[in-house]
Parts: C-alpha cells; structure tokens; sequence
C-alpha cells in the first residue's frame, strides 16, 4: 500500500498530539516538513491568541494596571 506525501501531510495536519508523533516516527524522512507544519501551525494560533485575548488576561491587565499605575 503506497501513500502520496499529499496523503501523509493531510493525516499530519489532522491528526492530534499521539497520531502526530507516530507519524514523525513512521516517516524519518519527512521530518522537516513535518517541524515546518508545527510551526505554520503555532504561529497560527499565537495570532490568533493575541487577537482574541481571555477574559481572564483582561481581569489580570486591568488589575495590574490599577495597581502599579503610581509608577507611570
């Protein structure tokens, strides 16, 4: 059973934490394209995260902000 690279990359961009790793041990030779994914993949997220930042991050500005405004 033969598997085109466009096959494998699908699986690696869907698959989660476990499936991912097996996979990056399966194929030793796609392993650079593989870290090249991963980072496509946390750059996509941090951007994401500092657009849409939590609540919980805005309790935690405004909180430090009213308490150390006295140094600004």
């Amino acid at each position: 059973m033969t598997t085109n690279l466009e096959e494998i990359y699908s699986r690696y961009k869907k698959a989660d934490f476990t499936d991912r790793l097996n996979i990056y041990l399966q194929f030793p030779g796609l392993r650079d394209e593989f870290i090249e994914i991963e980072q496509k993949d946390r750059q996509t997220t941090l951007f994401e995260d500092t657009k849409l930042p939590s609540k919980g991050l805005n309790r935690l500005h405004g909180w430090i902000i009213r308490r150390f405004s006295f140094l600004w």
